[in-house]
C-alpha cells in the first residue's frame, strides 16, 4: 500500500539528491553508445564563393560556396544515410591538417558520433595551396550550417536532423585545421569551447585571433612535435583571453600522432624534419582523448562529473605528459551545488506512474519541469495560485523521469518511474 507522506528535505538531504541525480544521468549518457551514422552534405554559404562539394553529396540548395562535409552522428543504425538516433546532441567541427583530409581522423569522430556527437569534417582547402583565411570561415560556418539542420525542409535525407541538434558546440583541428580552429573561434557567439591538437600558425594569425577568444580552451602539443613545437602551443595559449584554459604536452607525441597515422603527406613532411613516431597512434590515442572526451562532455553536455575527471588528469602528475599550463577550472564547485540547498515542501503520487501523476505542494507558485534520463527537458510549465497539478504521460515511453520544482523559496527534485 503506498503512503502519501508530505516531504520536508533538509538542505543536506538535497544536496544528496541532487549529488544523486547528476551521477545517475552522467552514468546513464556514459553508457549509452550509438551506431554511427554518415552524411556527405554539401552546405552553401551565400556570403562567399569557391570551396569544395563533395561528389554524390546531398545537396543544400542555395548559391554561395562549396563547403562540402562528412558528417557522423549517432544513428538508429550505423551506415550512410541512417536516420538519427532520438535525442538532442552537440556540435563539433574538426578542420584537418595541411594536405589531409577527413579520414585521417576516423579514430577522432568515430568515437565522438558512438557518444553522442554530431560532427562534421569539410572538405574544403585540400590543396598544396590552401587559404587559412577560407578555412576558419568554414569552420566557422559549419556550426551554425549544422543548427539549420534542426529546421531544414529539403532535402528530405536531412529532416531526420530536425530537433536533434544541440545549439552548444565545439571547433576544434589539427594541425593547419589547429590554427584555423582559431580564427573561426575569434569573436564568434556561436561556439561554446575551443580545443586543438598541435595547432600550426595561420595567415591570418591565429595567435592573434586568440586574443579575440574567451571560451574555454583545451590546446594539446607533442612534446617532439618538430612541425608546430610547444613554443607556438604556448604562443596560442598564451594569446587566449578565455579564463579557463589549458595546454597539455604529452611526452613521446609527434606532430603526426594526432589522428590515426595514415596520412603519407603528414608522416612524409614530418620525416624530413628529422622527427618520427615514437609510440604508436593507436597508444597515442587514448592519452589526449582522454582530455577531449571529458572537456567536451563537460562544457557540451554539462556533465558535471566529466568536469572533475578532467580536473583530476591536468592537477594530478602524470609519467605520460611532460608539461602543462592551466588558468581557471570546468570542474562544479561547492557554489553551484549549494544553489539547489533551499528546497520546496511537496509530494509526488503515484510513483510509480502510469498514465499522469500529481504534484501537491504548500505553495501556489512554482515552474514545474520534467526530464528524462538522459537530461533532456520534456516538460516545463509554470503555474500560479495552484497547490495540486496534474502531468499526463500517456504520450511518454516507459522509464526514469526527474522532476524539478522551483519556487521563490528554492528547488526540490524527484524521481518518477514510469511503467
Amino acid at each position: 500500500m503506498k503512503t502519501n507522506t508530505m516531504i520536508s528535505h533538509s538542505k543536506k538531504v538535497a544536496q544528496f539528491f541532487f549529488l544523486s541525480l547528476a551521477l545517475l544521468i552522467v552514468s546513464l549518457l556514459k553508457a549509452q553508445t550509438f551506431p554511427i551514422g554518415h552524411m556527405s552534405i554539401n552546405f552553401k554559404d551565400a556570403s562567399r564563393t569557391g570551396g569544395y562539394a563533395i561528389s554524390g553529396g546531398i545537396n543544400v540548395t542555395g548559391s554561395g560556396r562549396d563547403v562540402g562535409a562528412e558528417v557522423y552522428y549517432p544513428a538508429t543504425v550505423a551506415g550512410n544515410n541512417q536516420p538519427v538516433a532520438n535525442g538532442v546532441f552537440p556540435v563539433v567541427v574538426i578542420g584537418h591538417g595541411f594536405v589531409m583530409d577527413w579520414s585521417s581522423y576516423d579514430n577522432i569522430y568515430n568515437k565522438l558520433a558512438s557518444t553522442g556527437y554530431i560532427v562534421l569534417l569539410p572538405r574544403t582547402e585540400g590543396s598544396f595551396s590552401p587559404s587559412h583565411g577560407d578555412f576558419g570561415n568554414d569552420l566557422k560556418f559549419l556550426v551554425n550550417a549544422a543548427q539549420s539542420l534542426n529546421t531544414i525542409s529539403t532535402p528530405s535525407a536531412l529532416v531526420t536532423f530536425n530537433g536533434k541538434v544541440s545549439p552548444k558546440a565545439a571547433i576544434g583541428g589539427h594541425s593547419m585545421g589547429g590554427g584555423s580552429s582559431f580564427l573561426a573561434s575569434a569573436s564568434n557567439t556561436s561556439v561554446t569551447c575551443l580545443f586543438n591538437f598541435a595547432a600550426a600558425t595561420t595567415n591570418p594569425s591565429s595567435i592573434a585571433s586568440a586574443s579575440l577568444i574567451n571560451v574555454p580552451a583545451l590546446v594539446i602539443s607533442g612534446a617532439i612535435d618538430c612541425v608546430a613545437d610547444t613554443t607556438v602551443q604556448n604562443s596560442h595559449y598564451a594569446a587566449l583571453a578565455s579564463t579557463k584554459k589549458f595546454h597539455v604536452i604529452l611526452k613521446q607525441l609527434t606532430h603526426c600522432d594526432f589522428g590515426n597515422g595514415t596520412n603519407f603527406n603528414c608522416t612524409f613532411g614530418q620525416s624530413t624534419t628529422g622527427c618520427g613516431n615514437v609510440v604508436s597512434n593507436a597508444l597515442a590515442f587514448p592519452r589526449y582523448m582522454n582530455y577531449v572526451q571529458n572537456f567536451l562532455d563537460n562544457q557540451l553536455k554539462n556533465d558535471c562529473a566529466a568536469g572533475q575527471r578532467f580536473m583530476d588528469s591536468v592537477n594530478t602528475n602524470s609519467s605520460l605528459r611532460s608539461g602543462l599550463k592551466k588558468l581557471g577550472s570546468i570542474a562544479c564547485t561547492a557554489a553551484s551545488v549549494n544553489e539547489f540547498n533551499e528546497t520546496i515542501d511537496a509530494r509526488l503520487y503515484p510513483n510509480p506512474a502510469h498514465s499522469s501523476f500529481f504534484i501537491e505542494t504548500a505553495i501556489k507558485n512554482f515552474n514545474l519541469k520534467l526530464y528524462d534520463a538522459y537530461g533532456k527537458l520534456i516538460v516545463e510549465k509554470v503555474y500560479a495560485d495552484a497547490n495540486t497539478v496534474e502531468i499526463n504521460l500517456q504520450e511518454m515511453n516507459a522509464g526514469i523521469y526527474f522532476v524539478e520544482l522551483e519556487a521563490e523559496g528554492g528547488r526540490s527534485y524527484f524521481k518518477l518511474v514510469k511503467e
